[in-house]
């Protein structure tokens, strides 16, 4: 058994890591605006998906933050993009976001997949 901040590593990287990006990683470089703003809305308001619905992003980070480190960089970084995330939602769904807050904002959605990849593996190395 993984010790329990690994473990805590382990599933923030799946549950949050792997999905908040899923749809970015598909789009051509050249993307139009409007596949962006459409990836971007899925992988960041329907970040999970169940049985009983979706969460956002930052609904997924807040039920996986407990068990990790607090004071890790890769954390930190992951507050940060979070954040920006939250704070960038309203706009996006209003559609009032220009192109380059829009790529800001993919920025911080692929941050957060390699900062949860680190963790992962930094933690997984200190064993």
């Amino acid at each position: 058994m993984p010790h329990p901040a690994l473990q805590a590593a382990l599933d923030a990287r799946h549950d949050l890591g792997k999905y908040v990006s899923l749809n970015l990683r598909f789009l051509a470089p050249d993307a139009d605006r409007a596949a962006l703003r459409e990836a971007l809305i899925a992988d960041l308001t329907q970040t999970r998906r169940g049985q009983s619905g979706c969460e956002s992003a930052p609904e997924v980070w807040a039920a996986c933050r407990g068990g990790l480190p607090p004071a890790a960089p890769e954390t930190e970084e992951v507050d940060k993009a979070i954040q920006h995330i939250q704070s960038q939602l309203p706009g996006l769904m209003n559609d009032s976001l220009d192109d380059d807050a829009l790529q800001a904002l993919a920025q911080a959605a692929r941050g957060v997949t390699t900062a949860l990849t680190a963790l992962t593996r930094r933690l997984k190395d200190a064993r």
